[in-house]
């Protein structure tokens, strides 16, 4: 009776242990989703950084940056989908509660068939931690080549600013738009063709006719003769 019984407390104590490991195991897998989740937002930045600025490439520079974020991207993925599989809820057996089991049974047949029963559900939980440690297994080195993707991007994309604005397309389309939008800009003069010349069929318009007197004659100049001298006033003077 005793090591049957001692045989049921082993098997319960060997099944908890192994429902505690499932337990960590979806514990570590939610950890590994936070962290995906901000390596998923850093590589959406750099993503849209490089749709906007370095497609479609000019050198081996650029090919390489573009290659690292497309391989960070990829390495992203199979961890996010490792994790999240590991994560999913999967069915594990645990110890039921059979009143009726009790009631036709003696006690040492419950702890030997109890005893039996813990080790055919220890077998099955068993095989299914173990797929969902080899999935976060997985995931963690996948996370792991995308960190290392990350940082490599980040140290090349820091080098590709720092080189100067000479080769930063953001830079010329920058500069283009800010002369477009100068309102006091003063535009480029475009020097004349040397081989200009005037059209001699455009006709001149037509000229007002302005109706203007004679000239006067010289006499005009001189006083008329027949003109009389104003009345003159008299004034009275005492003799002395």
């Amino acid at each position: 009776m005793e090591k049957y019984k001692e045989l049921y407390n082993l098997s319960k104590e060997i099944l908890k242990e192994e429902q505690d490991r499932f337990n960590k195991i979806e514990e570590k897998a939610s950890k590994y989703l936070t962290a995906l989740t901000l390596l998923v937002g850093a590589s959406g930045f750099f993503g849209k950084w490089i749709i906007s600025y370095l497609i479609p490439p000019k050198n081996k520079f650029e090919w390489t940056l573009i290659t690292l974020g497309f391989m960070l991207v990829c390495s992203i993925i199979v961890s996010w989908f490792m994790v999240f599989n590991a994560f999913r809820i999967r069915k594990i057996k645990t110890i039921p509660l059979d009143i009726q089991f009790f009631d036709d049974n003696v006690l040492l047949d419950i702890y030997y068939a109890l005893a039996r029963g813990n080790k055919e559900a220890l077998d099955e939980n068993r095989k299914t931690t173990n797929r969902k440690s080899r999935m976060l297994d997985i995931g963690y080195y996948m996370m792991i080549i995308a960190m290392s993707f990350l940082i490599a991007f980040t140290f090349l994309f820091g080098f590709y600013s720092w080189r100067g604005p000479q080769n930063n397309k953001n830079y010329e389309r920058s500069l283009i738009m800010s002369e477009k939008e100068k309102p006091d800009s003063i535009p480029h003069e475009v020097p004349k063709p040397l081989t200009e010349k005037p059209n001699p069929n455009i006709k001149p318009p037509e000229y007002d006719v302005v109706n203007r007197g004679k000239t006067p004659d010289s006499s005009a100049n001189k006083p008329n003769p027949n003109v009389k001298p104003p009345k003159y006033d008299t004034l009275n003077y005492s003799e002395d």
